[in-house]
């Protein structure tokens, strides 16, 4: 699985980017995990805010998920 965080580089964004770090090195997913501060991407996507998470080249979410539990939902849940 390859999960992508794209977004401005503002906390938030950061900050999204450090949970799907985290899951991965707590063992809970197994990915490769990048992060990319081209804005250019969210508009190929047709995704209007940030962060966004995609997901296998779908996009998974968009905005913060509340902790770091919702955002493994999400993940699983796009992965299937």
């Amino acid at each position: 699985m390859k999960i992508k965080v794209i977004g401005s580089g503002c906390p938030t964004c950061t900050k999204l980017h450090q949970w799907v770090v985290k899951l991965k090195e707590e063992g809970k997913i197994k990915a490769e995990v990048e992060y990319s501060k081209d804005i250019n991407e969210l508009i190929e996507l047709g995704v209007m805010g940030s962060p966004a998470l995609v997901i296998d080249g779908k996009v998974a979410n968009v905005g913060m998920p509340e902790d770091e539990e919702k955002l493994l939902g999400i993940i699983k849940k796009s992965s299937k």
